[in-house]
């Protein structure tokens, strides 16, 4: 039996923030968030950092062991998915409990008067998950969820807000993370910094963005191998639901969109039984755009599709799922040339770019469809950023941006903050938000980085988008500004 979240953090023994972390994180204290029901949600994950736990004397009271069972209460904050003019999808995990037995209502923020009540879709046995519909467009939405307690009385579970899909015109803020390598074992030392995410989000929930983007590596699973599949389901589903306590509130009042990276389990060389595994829990634990959410379509997978929010356009790619060939650093085999999107996806990429109509357009994905690194291996391995921009597949995907007019290609991977043009095209790499591993310019070839972790704020208006690195101290690395 594997071990509990709040086990697996007495376990680790870790000693983050104060003295024992040398690069001075910020106070990670504050409000105690939404919550509205005992240990579902609370801030005490956020506050780890701060109080240098992680083995300490037994932790914080509120911490939710998300393994114990018993009395109906929820695993961390719920999860906001696919939200659109009319709506929003909800999607919760208990730590103890039916979910069956719970309900969602909503209401116009500051609106004294609730919609009617919506009985929960029980998709897995620890999962509820909710369909709201008959909203408007680009308003702010208080929800609760709601159970009963031990005493038989209504209680609530949660409380949180969420914005649906805005308009052209409307000005919004959206938040970048990437390579938080969250793995089912924080006693596992080589993988993502867990106090890393923990004060990251924190410091991107503050930021109230409309929503939140993870460019891949959201999961780490180094103790089976590198970038070795987990051998089990399981691995999967603890790993995602570790990755979505550590987000505290910020999960549970900013909508979530991933990306697909190397360490997610759905490398396109895993064979489709174990590449299956880990997307079943994807799709229960980390839910996606269905390719009916919105009129750009996409995966039936949910790993790739398309959005327009406010007056920008939104492409999120998988680089990894479609690559036949193994590309493991050491062992040799790939080349930078010879990543694809696969022929389906990369049809997709370019209808969607010849259809857009937004006049902001924007890409994401874990890397470039190619590599050209500071080494051949490197290289190899996707890494290097804008220098692949006219290596391999990536070149007929930078011709495509090119042609339809996209100002901006976000990725992952590097573990660095990065920033370049290339034919008026920015390649902006946000940083990492918990990966250990910062990587120098002997391994990446870039002329400039910061060897930094924290993240990304966009804010997107119809006269301009800025870009914003931040670090986990709240710093402004870098910025830059396009009109």
């Amino acid at each position: 039996m594997r071990f509990s979240l709040l086990a697996l953090l007495v376990a680790a023994g870790f000693a983050c923030g104060g003295n024992g972390d040398p690069r001075g994180r910020p106070d990670a204290s504050g409000d105690a968030g939404q919550v509205g029901g005992a240990d579902a949600g609370d801030d005490s994950v956020g506050n780890l950092c701060n109080e240098g736990w992680f083995g300490g004397g037994g932790g914080p009271a509120g911490l939710v062991d998300c393994e114990s069972g018993g009395a109906l209460r929820l695993c961390g904050a719920p999860m906001l998915f696919r939200p659109t003019e009319q709506g929003f999808a909800l999607n919760a995990v208990l730590a103890g409990g039916d979910p069956s037995g719970l309900t969602a209502r909503v209401r116009p923020e500051g609106d004294p008067v609730w919609l009617s009540p919506l009985a929960a879709e029980t998709t897995a046995s620890d999962v509820a998950q909710w369909n709201v519909e008959g909203l408007s467009p680009g308003v702010r939405y208080q929800y609760e969820i709601r159970g009963t307690s031990e005493a038989g009385e209504a209680a609530v579970m949660y409380s949180g807000s969420v914005v649906t899909q805005r308009s052209k015109g409307e000005p919004f803020v959206f938040a970048l993370l990437s390579d938080s390598h969250i793995g089912p074992d924080s006693g596992w030392t080589n993988q993502g910094d867990w106090c890393t995410l923990a004060t990251v989000a924190k410091a991107v929930g503050a930021a109230s963005p409309d929503f939140v983007l993870n460019l891949g590596d959201m999961l780490d699973f180094h103790e089976f191998g590198f970038n070795d599949p987990p051998p089990d389901a399981m691995y999967t589903r603890e790993a995602y639901r570790n990755y979505r306590v550590l987000l505290g509130d910020m999960l549970g009042n900013t909508t979530h969109f991933p990306v697909i990276g190397n360490w997610d389990g759905e490398d396109g060389w895993f064979s489709p039984n174990n590449i299956g595994l880990s997307r079943q829990e994807r799709l229960l634990y980390m839910p996606g755009p269905s390719p009916t959410t919105y009129p750009q379509s996409g995966s039936p997978a949910e790993d790739y599709y398309a959005f327009t929010w406010g007056d920008a356009l939104f492409v999120v790619l998988n680089v990894m799922s479609y690559t036949p060939t193994p590309h493991l650093l050491s062992a040799g085999v790939g080349a930078p040339d010879d990543w694809t999107l696969g022929s389906d996806q990369f049809e997709w990429l370019s209808s969607t770019l010849a259809a857009a109509t937004a006049k902001w357009r924007f890409l994401f994905i874990h890397h470039t469809v190619g590599g050209a690194a500071g080494d051949a291996e490197d290289s190899a391995y996707g890494r290097g950023g804008g220098q692949a921009a006219h290596v391999g597949e990536q070149a007929r995907v930078h011709q495509l941006m090119l042609e339809s007019g996209v100002q901006i290609f976000f990725y992952g991977h590097d573990h660095v903050f990065t920033d370049m043009t290339v034919d008026g095209i920015h390649y902006s790499e946000p940083g990492s938000a918990g990966a250990i591993w910062l990587f120098s310019s002997d391994l990446t070839g870039y002329k400039q980085s910061w060897l930094e972790s924290g993240w990304a704020r966009v804010a997107v208006s119809p006269e301009a988008v800025q870009v914003k690195f931040l670090s986990t101290t709240g710093q402004v690395i870098y910025q830059y500004e396009i009109q």
